[in-house]
């Protein structure tokens, strides 16, 4: 592994420690105003409860906001709240794991995803009539793939969509409508897509999610702060067998 591949991790690692402290325990300071939306009390006539559900992922950057992002966006478009919300901050898009498990970096070296060829996203089910909607966020998030978090370098923050069936998809011509990049098939373990005008397809089946850590749950991002309720809605996520989860259990109770 290169220097640069070191120094990045490092970097990566130190914010996150870093940002993770206020967010738990100062979550109290955080401003007012970063309060969750009031979820719908009827999804939108478009969307029909009797659709199947389909499991789907986002990533462009660190996963943090991208979260958050689409929290709110199921609590305003599919009324969803507390325990009902899905959306987790992952890994996925690798074609490694290490006995079935993907981490965050760690000083263990256990189940990196970053060495196991995956990159951060955010996983969720949706109905399948409402994935229009949520394509047309994530190209807002995720504008011609460019993610708003350029510092942030490698194959771990890489642009991907992940569909059942991939590039080959029924959902792909709900992707397509709002799309602001290319759309290539990505074929695992792949490389940073910014500076390329490209976002990456991945089969769901082929390359799963792996939800990612407790801590990595409903967390704030390193420009903004998302308030007590939004941290609050960390009590639905579950540990993980990760360093992370298992070193620090104060933290993530």
């Amino acid at each position: 592994l290169s220097s640069a591949y070191f120094i990045a991790m490092s970097t990566k690692f130190a914010c996150s420690f870093v940002f993770l402290l206020p967010s738990l325990f100062l979550a109290g300071c955080a401003d007012a105003s970063a309060m969750l939306p009031e979820p719908c009390a009827h999804p939108d006539a478009s969307i029909h409860s009797d659709d199947p559900e389909v499991e789907v992922y986002f990533g462009c950057g660190c996963f943090w906001h991208v979260q958050h992002e689409f929290v709110v966006e199921e609590m305003t478009k599919l009324c969803r709240t507390g325990s009902d919300l899905t959306a987790r901050t992952a890994y996925a898009g690798g074609t490694h794991t290490q006995g079935g498990l993907v981490c965050y970096h760690n000083s263990m070296g256990k189940a990196d995803y970053g060495q196991l060829g995956h990159s951060e996203v955010v996983s969720m089910n949706v109905p399948v009539s409402a994935f229009g909607s949520f394509a047309k966020k994530f190209w807002e998030l995720c504008p011609k793939g460019v993610r708003r978090d350029v510092q942030d370098v490698g194959g771990e923050y890489r642009s991907v969509v992940g569909l059942p069936g991939g590039i080959h998809s029924s959902l792909m011509p709900e992707l397509h409508a709002a799309a602001t990049a290319k759309v290539l098939e990505g074929k695992g373990n792949d490389a940073d897509t910014l500076g390329t005008d490209a976002v990456l397809v991945y089969d769901t089946t082929q390359f799963p999610a792996h939800v990612a850590e407790k801590y990595h749950q409903f967390h704030d991002d390193m420009l903004d702060q998302y308030g007590g309720a939004y941290h609050a809605l960390r009590q639905f996520a579950d540990k993980t067998q990760c360093p992370g989860d298992q070193s620090w259990p104060f933290f993530i109770s």
